[in-house]
């Protein structure tokens, strides 16, 4: 397991979205554990770019899933930040957030400093 991908789903934007662009834009997440990075893009409501957010694992603080009727949330709390991957599958998403608690739980992925 070297790298997991999720993207959100049509039914739980179309619930819980913030607006009615978001079925349009949907959120991507990328969690790559060799460069021990998470990638957040969305598509920007003008359509014309990507908005693209990296976070190194090391640097997460907190990790929380929250789950719904259609799918679910992740919140990441960084240092220096939040960043929030809206509206995945419930699947996806419990296999992205186990895999990081996973990994920032060992020795490796904690930052002390």
């Amino acid at each position: 397991m070297n790298k997991i991908i999720g993207r959100s789903t049509f039914l739980s934007l179309l619930f819980f979205g913030e607006n009615i662009l978001d079925i349009i834009t949907p959120w991507h997440i990328s969690v790559d554990f060799i460069n021990e990075l998470i990638i957040v893009k969305k598509r920007n409501y003008y359509l014309i770019g990507v908005d693209k957010k990296t976070i190194p694992l090391r640097n997460i603080r907190t990790i929380s899933l929250d789950e719904h009727l259609f799918g679910a949330n992740i919140f990441f709390k960084v240092y220096g930040g939040n960043n929030t991957v809206k509206c995945l599958s419930k699947k996806k998403a419990r296999e992205i957030y186990n895999a990081c608690l996973t990994k920032t739980g060992s020795k490796k992925g904690i930052n002390l400093t």
